[in-house]
């Protein structure tokens, strides 16, 4: 009896453990494997650089502002918008600059009349009315000489006084004196503008000329064109709104998107075994399964803090990047300006390439 007490509580024991065991198996189910939402880039090369790439315009962006502060009356163009270098992008109001414009051209208008006038002197009606002035003076001359001959015979035959004899020396020397202003006069009238004279009016002209220019330039200051073959990718400027000059106030960003460039953060640790000319592949961010062949165009010559960071932990904000510009060779997928790539070079020795 005692003997079977003993045998009851480890046959209890093992059907216990036979239990769990099997409540355990039943229970128990396999771990599921989540596939990530976004499978991540791969590098196709067995040694590799990597980098964060940024897409670029080939011009890089353009960021156009004013020289000029003032209220914006036209915007002329909209994003997408493909313009010319010299197209008008939007205008600044004018107003006061075309009333300036204005002012000078009269001013411009009235010298150069005044240099036209200089440079048709004498008048012809003026040679007439000079020459019988000279004419007139002597034959009054003639007349003064006649009345001091007649003076001086009357004084010898002592009837006339000295007196009228100086009087009349006095009249044929103001005659003589008039004949000569005249005739000077005359001849003065006859050699037109004085040489020095036209030469002032001249630099009038050009000094009013140039302000004019002048007038004219700041005019077209208001007008904000584009400074190369472009698409508008940006506008941050409505008609209506007060533009200032601050420093680097980007009123509108474009860039020569024909041909799209990637601009690579090479990191500091990796410069040692990058060399110029090096293959790339690049995927966009959220699509690792179509690659991009980048083609080396070139690279920025100083190494600067690195700007742009991943959030990883082993960043450091004093690491520094040198910048590699790779060309966009294959782009089947839409690529925007401004998109994130993640960049791999075949960094293998050239003769494994």
């Amino acid at each position: 009896m005692k003997t079977k007490r003993t045998l009851i509580l480890p046959i209890i024991s093992a059907i216990a453990l036979t239990f769990a065991i099997y409540h355990v198996a039943l229970t128990h189910e396999e771990p599921i494997t989540l596939e990530p939402p976004v499978r991540p880039a791969r590098s196709p090369y067995a040694q590799t650089i990597a980098g964060a790439g940024i897409v670029e315009p080939r011009s890089e962006n353009v960021r156009v502002g004013t020289l000029v502060a003032g209220v914006v009356t036209e915007v002329a163009v909209k994003v997408g918008d493909r313009v010319k270098q010299g197209d008008v992008l939007f205008r600044i109001d004018d107003r006061d600059k075309r009333a300036e414009v204005n002012v000078r051209r009269a001013q411009l208008a009235l010298a150069e009349s005044q240099l036209t006038r200089m440079r048709a002197l004498p008048r012809p009606e003026d040679v007439p009315v000079s020459e019988a002035t000279v004419r007139k003076a002597e034959a009054d001359l003639v007349g003064r000489k006649d009345m001091l001959d007649r003076s001086e015979v009357l004084v010898a035959r002592k009837a006339a006084t000295k007196e009228e004899f100086t009087q009349r020396q006095q009249a044929h020397a103001w005659g003589i004196a008039e004949l000569a202003r005249v005739t000077a006069e005359d001849k003065r009238l006859k050699a037109g503008a004085w040489k020095e004279d036209l030469q002032v009016t001249e630099v009038q002209v050009a000094q009013a000329r140039q302000q004019l220019t002048q007038a004219e330039v700041e005019l077209d200051r208001l007008v904000v064109r584009a400074p190369i073959d472009a698409t508008i990718l940006k506008i941050d400027v409505r008609p209506g709104e007060f533009v200032g000059t601050p420093p680097n106030q980007t009123l509108m960003m474009l860039g020569d998107i024909d041909v799209l460039h990637v601009r690579v953060d090479i990191d500091e640790h990796d410069l040692p075994r990058f060399r110029t000319g090096l293959a790339g592949i690049g995927f966009l961010r959220g699509d690792a399964t179509q690659p991009m062949q980048l083609e080396f165009v070139r690279l920025e010559q100083l190494a600067e803090p690195k700007k742009s960071l991943t959030g990883a932990g082993n960043e450091r904000v004093d690491t520094r990047v040198l910048q590699v510009i790779y060309r966009l060779t294959d782009t089947q997928s839409p690529v925007y300006v401004g998109q994130q790539l993640d960049v791999f070079l075949d960094s293998r020795p050239a003769t494994l390439n």
